[in-house]
């Protein structure tokens, strides 16, 4: 039962703390004598399920502020009374009094602004008393980059000179003093201009004035309607770049500013596709985003961040650069002829190797004449050259059996003109069936350019049975 209770309890109060009130005032403005009271119609509403008192008081302890009877306001009705101003310790002058409005037990809470003209309570003494009525205005929205310009008109409504009237303007962003004179019933505008820092953030509020005029030991106030107004946003992150450039190297330094008067949260980008990349290094870190690199920095207003990029194109030239050198050296050095060699299988008996074609392709690949020209092949001992040669195929000078190195091929060609191109071909038959394959030795090629001795080795073909 207990914690029945305290569950209702505490969803009342969260659903009382939650509720939300309106409160309306009529009029706004009221003019009295110092020894009478200003009556104000209010008029109370609020969406809690349970009634709720309201609680009416003034920070300002020169006034007397009270309902004419209790603020009990019921659930969904409109509650209506009337609320009692009384000046206490105040001389003649217009007044803004602030009006608090609260929930009885919460923190829910509302402020409503008067205006109240307390006049002298002598007819005689209202005649030469300071009585200034004015009204300001000032821009909706404010740039805070230019002079904010405040108009004032004021009026003096008696038929007296006040030598010295200062003007209070006050918010938060603005508290500037001016100071002026008014003749006897004399009305004047004036304009006044203040400067605020170009870095005010934006933000809305609300320009206090108030006309004072002082006279031997007192002061007179006059309070003119506050004015609403904005400080506007402006500006974005402006990114300026300062590059050095030298052989294939690039450095750009990247400035951000913040020229807002706001934080921004500014993506700095560098169209980088993937090749680019790795030539591409950077001071912060850049992050990989759709292809380029991105920075992102969170800047306060007047703040600035320095990116460096730098662009190094120097180790790919050097790589090209080698390359191109290494190249050139091997077109230049390499040996004139190519000498290509390939075996295919004629005939093979129980998966063995019994006969087999040698091909030896010979290619003068240079612009210049090569002379005798000596091709060497050489036979392993196992196999031996099949003598028999067609007419279109030219058959080697020499055939001569070696009893350690096995048979030397030999053919001699007197020239091969530029870009000429050779088939060389003989069969060879092993003594025994070769299982598996057969790897041949280099053909060797020794021959005659510009009168320097040069020579060419082939690859090593090998011979496989096919199952």
């Amino acid at each position: 039962m207990r914690v029945t209770v305290l569950l209702a309890l505490v969803l009342i109060l969260s659903v009382t703390v939650s509720a939300t009130f309106e409160v309306s005032i009529f009029p706004l403005e009221r003019k009295i004598k110092m020894n009478e009271t200003a009556t104000f119609e209010i008029e109370l509403s609020h969406n809690s399920p349970t009634d709720e008192l309201f609680e009416v008081y003034s920070n300002d302890v020169t006034w007397d502020v009270r309902p004419e009877s209790p603020l009990r306001v019921p659930v969904g009705k409109r509650f209506k009374s009337n609320l009692l101003i009384r000046p206490l310790n105040v001389q003649p002058g217009a007044y803004n009094l602030p009006v608090n409005f609260k929930v009885a037990g919460s923190t829910n809470s509302q402020k409503q602004v008067l205006y109240i003209e307390v006049t002298s309570q002598f007819d005689d003494d209202a005649n030469y008393l300071p009585a200034v009525r004015g009204i300001a205005t000032i821009d909706p929205e404010v740039d805070p980059r230019k002079p904010v310009t405040l108009k004032l008109s004021l009026e003096n409504q008696n038929r007296r000179t006040l030598d010295k009237v200062e003007v209070k303007v006050r918010s938060k962003v603005v508290n500037k003093d001016y100071t002026t004179s008014l003749g006897p019933l004399e009305k004047k505008t004036l304009t006044f201009i203040a400067d605020i820092d170009a870095k005010t953030p934006a933000q809305k509020d609300i320009l206090q004035i108030s006309v004072i005029v002082p006279e031997q030991e007192k002061a007179y106030q006059f309070d003119l309607f506050p004015l609403n107004y904005e400080v506007v946003q402006y500006g974005t992150v402006i990114p300026s770049v300062d590059a050095d450039s030298s052989f294939l190297k690039r450095v750009e330094n990247i400035t951000l500013v913040n020229d807002a008067n706001k934080v921004v949260t500014y993506v700095h980008r560098v169209p980088a596709w993937f090749g680019k990349r790795w030539f591409v290094s950077s001071i912060p870190q850049a992050k990989i985003d759709s292809g380029d690199l991105t920075w992102e920095f969170t800047l306060e207003p007047g703040a600035q961040m320095n990116v460096v990029v730098t662009y190094n194109y120097r180790t790919l030239f050097w790589v090209l650069l080698i390359t191109c050198v290494g190249v050139g050296a091997y077109l230049i050095f390499r040996s004139p002829i190519r000498v290509m060699k390939r075996a295919t299988v004629l005939r093979t008996h129980e998966e063995g190797i019994l006969e087999v074609k040698v091909i030896i392709e010979l290619v003068n690949r240079s612009n210049k004449m090569c002379k005798h020209v000596r091709v060497m092949d050489l036979v392993p001992h196992m196999a031996q050259v099949v003598q028999e040669f067609k007419e279109t195929i030219l058959a080697p000078s020499k055939i001569v059996p070696h009893e350690q190195r096995g048979t030397l091929v030999r053919w001699d060609i007197d020239l091969m003109d530029p870009k000429e191109h050779r088939i060389l071909m003989y069969r060879l038959r092993t003594n025994l069936s070769v299982l598996g394959g057969l790897t041949l030795p280099v053909t060797a090629v020794h021959f005659v350019v510009d009168g320097h001795q040069r020579e060419s080795v082939s690859n090593k073909p090998e011979v496989r049975v096919r199952l």
